[in-house]
């Protein structure tokens, strides 16, 4: 018997989370949805998802927006925030009356204090920590909503904050599987040095998030309860990697999954990937050619010993 009920997808940014979501959203038994902590941003600014409608015209969200509406007593095409999914942070597409520096603030000490809980068990200022706590009965509100509406077994949230992962694992364990996308932090560097950021700012996220979850998962986390996938296999041995990733989930592996674009996904916060027209996926590798060999010693002086933990030499 199949357990799992909702999976959430851990990793750093761009490392390929969105790939990973739309393949395993290609699957008859599970619907994926994207950064979906960012719900509520989107039905008030009414962005585009992945189907081709704005959100509060797609036929899917409508249905479950109208089922949460209910549950919630509330209007959530007139009030969207009352639909509660803790506390993202958008970079591109950003509700300024929402994301206020006040909120940026408060977002960061809850965190923090989320953060102290689980790494340590100091539990401080629960008046700042329920908004978080209540976010959690709303996402799997929303997961439940979304598996009826759709008729899937199975939903896939790759909102990729390890702190909501693992949160949600320690409600629901018998049901929550994680899956840690790990992608060679040399890639993600130069991904970052590219957008003008420098070593130290292209690399310090990459450290700080691995190098966080590796403790709580193995503080919260029952081991079969969760999966490493480098992203490097995905893309050059997307077939084993699913079959693999389907046996974790508890589902049979289709080989249509590999041909994402030829499904539909309701996918309403992500990057432009989800829009893409083409299931060719491409390794990029230009680090290697790339990267200056005082470079290459930065990242040994600074992450050696965690891109090793995490499988890369």
């Amino acid at each position: 018997m199949n357990n799992t009920k909702y999976v959430y997808i851990c990793s750093a940014g761009h490392s390929g989370s969105t790939l990973l979501d739309l393949l395993l959203g290609s699957h008859s038994k599970v619907e994926s949805l994207g950064e979906i902590s960012h719900l509520p941003k989107n039905i008030t600014l009414n962005t585009k998802c992945s189907c081709g409608e704005a959100v509060r015209d797609c036929n899917v969200w409508s249905a479950v927006l109208n089922n949460l509406g209910h549950q919630l007593e509330a209007d959530l095409g007139q009030t969207p925030y009352r639909l509660n999914t803790g506390y993202p942070k958008a970079t591109t597409v950003v509700d300024r009356n929402r994301q206020t520096k006040m909120y940026l603030i408060r977002r960061k000490l809850v965190h923090g204090l989320i953060y102290l809980d689980q790494r340590y068990g100091i539990s401080l200022l629960s008046s700042f920590t329920r908004w978080f706590t209540e976010s959690l009965k709303h996402r799997f509100m929303l997961y439940d909503a979304v598996r009826e509406s759709t008729g899937t077994d199975i939903v896939i949230d790759s909102s990729k904050t390890y702190l909501e992962g693992i949160a949600l694992y320690r409600e629901c364990p018998e049901h929550v599987r994680i899956i840690v996308l790990t992608r060679d932090g040399r890639g993600v560097m130069y991904s970052n040095m590219k957008r003008e950021q420098g070593r130290k700012n292209g690399l310090i996220g990459w450290v700080h998030y691995y190098s966080r979850i590796l403790p709580l998962l193995k503080k919260h986390v029952a081991k079969d309860h969760s999966l490493t996938v480098h992203y490097e296999d995905l893309a050059n041995n997307t077939k084993n990697e699913l079959a693999k990733i389907c046996r974790f989930i508890g589902v049979d592996f289709e080989p249509s999954m590999q041909e994402f674009t030829s499904h539909e996904h309701h996918i309403t916060n992500g990057n432009d990937m989800r829009f893409s027209e083409s299931s060719e996926i491409r390794l990029d590798t230009s680090w290697k050619e790339n990267l200056t060999k005082e470079d290459l010693d930065y990242f040994e002086n600074e992450a050696g010993n965690l891109s090793r933990k995490l499988g890369y030499e």
